[in-house]
């Protein structure tokens, strides 16, 4: 249970995303980018059986988390960058491009990643904008499909929470 919690709470500050390989350069630059842009992003998950709802704000160099109706800073916009260059020379990763979709009026490019790191294994699909290099929404499946988290971006007027 500890681990899924931790997990979860690097889902909910990172979106989510895959954070590992040197073939998968689309993905990891557009999981760079969303560091440094403000961004609000919303997730759902199906943990352990359970359902929960939860938002992240990258803003000012800060990550806020927003879990059960409770805002909190989490960790600085350079940590999280610090952890995830980590995790791409530990983890293994692999990703494929699928096709090119809409999402929410916006060209999107869909990668299928699959990822292998200490802590668990997991297949995801990334929608990437074409037009920003930034994520749109991502999909993630751990434990067999057993764990789901799904994750939308938002880039506009985005501020720390009050």
């Amino acid at each position: 249970m500890r681990t899924t919690r931790n997990l979860l709470f690097g889902c909910l500050l990172m979106g989510c995303g895959p954070l590992a390989a040197q073939d998968c350069k689309m993905v990891f630059d557009a999981m760079t980018k969303v560091i440094d842009t403000p961004t609000h992003a919303f997730v759902t998950m199906n943990m352990e059986g359970a359902s929960h709802t939860a938002e992240s704000i990258y803003v000012g160099g800060l990550v806020y988390a927003n879990f059960g109706g409770k805002w909190s800073p989490g960790t600085s916009t350079q940590d999280l960058k610090t952890l995830a260059e980590k995790n791409r020379r530990d983890n293994k990763t692999s990703c494929r491009f699928l096709k090119d979709e809409s999402v929410g009026g916006e060209t999107a490019a869909v990668y299928s990643v699959h990822e292998v790191s200490p802590q668990a294994t997991s297949d995801s699909k990334i929608w990437i904008s074409k037009a920003k290099g930034l994520p749109l929404r991502s999909d993630l499946e751990m434990d067999g499909g057993k764990n789901r988290i799904s994750t939308r971006y938002e880039y506009g007027n985005v501020k720390p929470p009050v």
